[in-house]
């Protein structure tokens, strides 16, 4: 019997000790980590000077979740769940406040990092992603506020990492965590639900299982929309489990300053007047004066009981049509790439002041982005949901006439536009290397042989 040798034991993972490039990049990562709980102490979401407007009313709305608001129907429902849980667990403590809104805010660009590891072959370049985004004055204002792009913009950043999961590892369990948290996503924001479309198709179309992951899609869906939508018809008889998009569409179409709602059910009535803060911002300041041709107030008059009848009536005696119809346009696309990023526009704080300025960056980005992907478009092909989601972002957010935009609007766009910008950056350095390898070795002269003997 010959004796056998004993196997050569495992070998061990060694500690890479990261590069200069990388230990620069934690610090930063560090740095934008303490601003980031340095800001929601200084400027506290339960401030009374945070409290007003939008933030004021997310606040008030998850303190009653069982007041039948007309408001609090129109609005997606997720984030109010949210912000009750955390009244539930903080009692409105400023202390426990802080803390949570630190979390959630150091939370959201680690998330997109580890969207980025998995887009990314460069780790390099996926914590260039996380520095920047940890730093963004814009990503790090918004936490002072009980506003619903604090839940999105993480929410999204996991949705897009288990995206490229399921992708990877094509399981009916990967594809439904994925569904799971789109759907999370898209009722934080409307947004979410075409980025989540588009993104789930991509995954769809090549999974080995695409019986499976579309039924158990469908039960999701239904044992998560359908109470909400039974709400929503019993209050405002609307079939709308995302919330009631009518009052965006008809104020956004008609091209006034202010939108007045009369609404009444069942004897009961409320009137609320809204105007988007964009309206009166100057987008080209300090360069120009330039503002919105909005004029006039419009008055909407809903009797709950006639259901989407009166929307739609009020929708087609107001929507402008013609020149004036490409005029809303043109200034959609305007305030999201330059207005300011409201509520956390506030100039005298540090971070407000900065995320003013920053706003002139993203349409040079933009540009950018667009030229650079097109001429490398085999190259993004091979890499396309950031391309996919982005382009997606920009026709429904950009384009579309679904709310009037303002610069708050563009942060979802910004990380999109970081990510593709490292997406692009790794592209390059994959084609060098594939270049470098593909060059063949000379061969040595006289001289060298003579030299190596």
């Amino acid at each position: 019997m010959i004796p056998q040798a004993d196997p050569l034991p495992a070998p061990q993972p060694r500690f890479v000790a990261p590069s200069p490039l990388q230990v620069v990049l934690y610090v930063l990562i560090l740095l934008g980590c303490v601003l980031r709980v340095y800001n929601v102490i200084e400027h506290n979401p339960v401030d009374p000077a945070h409290l007003f407007s939008d933030p004021q009313r997310h606040w008030d709305h998850a303190k009653e979740p069982m007041t039948p608001s007309p408001m609090a129907i129109f609005d997606q429902p997720v984030f109010q769940i949210w912000l009750s849980v955390v009244q539930k667990f903080t009692l409105g403590i400023p202390a426990l406040i802080a803390a949570y809104a630190a979390a959630l805010s150091l939370l959201t660009p680690w998330c997109w990092y580890r969207f980025l590891r998995e887009t990314l072959s460069s780790k390099t370049l996926a914590l260039a992603g996380w520095a920047a985004l940890a730093l963004l004055p814009t990503w790090i204002g918004i936490y002072s506020y009980f506003m619903t792009e604090t839940l999105f913009l993480p929410a999204l950043g996991l949705s897009l990492w288990l995206t490229l999961r399921a992708k990877r590892r094509p399981t009916l369990t990967t594809f439904m965590t994925m569904v799971i948290v789109w759907t999370f996503c898209g009722l934080t924001r409307g947004i979410g639900l075409p980025l989540a479309a588009i993104a789930g198709l991509w995954v769809w179309i090549g999974h080995p299982r695409k019986i499976a992951t579309i039924g158990y899609s469908l039960i999701f869906a239904v044992v998560v929309l359908t109470p909400l939508a039974v709400r929503n018809y019993t209050f405002i008889k609307l079939w709308a489990p995302h919330g009631n998009g009518w009052l965006n569409k008809i104020y956004v179409e008609s091209g006034a300053r202010v939108i007045q709602l009369h609404l009444s059910h069942n004897g009961a009535g409320w009137i609320y007047g809204f105007g988007s803060p964009s309206i009166d911002s100057l987008p080209f300041t300090p360069f120009s004066n330039w503002t919105s041709k909005r004029s006039g107030t419009i008055d909407v008059f809903i009797d709950f009981s006639n259901g989407a009848a009166d929307w739609k009536a009020a929708h087609e005696k107001s929507a402008k049509h013609g020149a004036e119809r490409w005029q809303l346009h043109v200034e959609n696309i305007v305030f999201l790439l330059f207005g300011d990023s409201w509520p956390d526009n506030n100039a005298e704080y540090f971070i407000g002041a900065m995320a003013n300025l920053s706003r002139w960056l993203w349409a040079p980005i933009l540009l950018g982005v667009i030229i650079f992907s097109t001429w490398q478009i085999k190259s993004v092909c091979s890499r396309p949901l950031v391309a996919l989601v982005l382009g997606t972002t920009l026709f429904f957010q950009g384009w579309m006439l679904l709310v009037p935009n303002e610069g708050r609007y563009r942060k979802p766009l910004e990380g999109l536009l970081i990510a593709q910008v490292l997406v692009l950056a790794d592209l390059s350095l994959a084609r060098r290397k594939t270049k470098l390898a593909a060059q063949p070795t000379p061969f040595p002269t006289d001289t060298e042989i003579g030299l190596l003997s």
